[in-house]
């Protein structure tokens, strides 16, 4: 998990645009994206892992999981980006 948000802040903006919510940024959706696929579940698997291990929260530098909706468009955004492949 610390790879792929040392690898998110060397390649990709913190924000994926300026007016949209600064709850979470995508280097954190990025690392959950990544940790989904290491998990080989869905969206709310990971949702579930993280938000039940504190030491992933801290990992990740959350104080609260995102949503399914905010992972969901996430995913998709960094999929469009070339950020993620195909699952």
């Amino acid at each position: 998990m610390q790879e792929a948000l040392a690898e998110a802040r060397e390649c990709m903006p913190k924000y994926a645009h300026p007016f949209l919510s600064k709850d979470f940024t995508e280097h954190q959706l990025y690392a959950i994206q990544v940790l989904r696929r290491f998990l080989k579940t869905d969206i709310e698997g990971v949702i579930q892992k993280v938000a039940d291990s504190a030491d992933l929260l801290e990992a990740l530098g959350l104080e609260a999981m995102p949503d399914y909706a905010t992972l969901f468009q996430a995913e998709a955004r960094l999929r469009r980006k070339g950020f993620l492949e195909e699952f």
